[in-house]
């Protein structure tokens, strides 16, 4: 692992991969509907709401625009009334953590959800310090998508987010992986639980792990590079993805 001039580095998003916050991101989608009168969707539609940009999800329903602005709002509202601490953190994180930091990796998030409220969560987790860097979505609202995201953490690592594929979250029959060249940055992966995650991921060529829990479906996670069932998977996914980015 170290025929890269960067230490290996591991991208993790936050909302269904560390934390379990489908309770208070449904909360808040609920006041976010009600600040524009919107009807409640299906239960099966709230329950895939964690992960995607909120906005993507208020574009699904219909609100766009100055309505989706009020939306946002009131969900953020909500959020910082206490929304955001409704959440709990996914088995085997401080460990994860701790080990791949002993073995000298670099770890950052790279997550839709905002900065401030990233940082919140970890802090009440106890893992805030584990991290090197927090890549966010940004707090005003102008990055959002996930690949955005990871080419903004990337920078902030000094790491080049150079883009060898499109952006296609939505598309089950979209390339994945790194592709027969080869990673496009080697030593770095990243792991998360939907199909946004993998295809950002899979836009700067960085081979990506799905977590079997999380909010993610088996399809979504079919386009991942690997597949981990626990804690003690997923730690030897990552550490095989890196060592064999070489």
């Amino acid at each position: 692992m170290d025929a890269h001039p960067h230490p290996p580095t591991v991208l993790i998003d936050v909302d269904g991969t560390i934390s379990d916050s489908l309770p208070g991101i449904r909360a808040g989608f609920l006041a976010a509907l009600a600040a524009v009168d919107e009807p409640t969707p299906e239960e099966s539609f709230l329950a895939r709401i964690a992960g995607p940009p909120m906005v993507d999800s208020f574009a699904a329903l219909g609100i766009t625009g100055d309505r989706a602005r009020r939306a946002l709002a009131a969900y953020r509202a909500q959020q910082a009334a206490g929304g955001w601490a409704d959440t709990r953190m996914f088995d085997g994180w401080p460990g994860l953590l701790d080990g791949w930091r002993a073995a000298g990796f670099r770890i950052a998030t790279a997550t839709s959800k905002g900065g401030v409220f990233t940082r919140r969560v970890l802090a009440r987790f106890g893992i805030l310090d584990r991290f090197d860097a927090i890549g966010a979505a940004d707090d005003a609202g102008d990055r959002r998508a996930k690949d955005e995201v990871i080419g903004h953490t990337l920078r902030m690592l000094g790491l080049p987010a150079v883009r060898r594929a499109g952006y296609r979250p939505d598309d089950p029959d979209a390339a994945g992986g790194a592709g027969p060249g080869g990673p496009a940055l080697a030593g770095v992966v990243l792991v998360g639980d939907r199909s946004h995650d993998f295809a950002g991921a899979h836009v700067f060529g960085l081979p990506a792990v799905a977590v079997g829990w999380g909010y993610g479906d088996a399809a979504e996670r079919a386009r991942a590079d690997e597949i981990a069932a626990d804690a003690a998977g997923l730690d030897a996914a990552v550490r095989r993805l890196l060592a064999g980015a070489g």
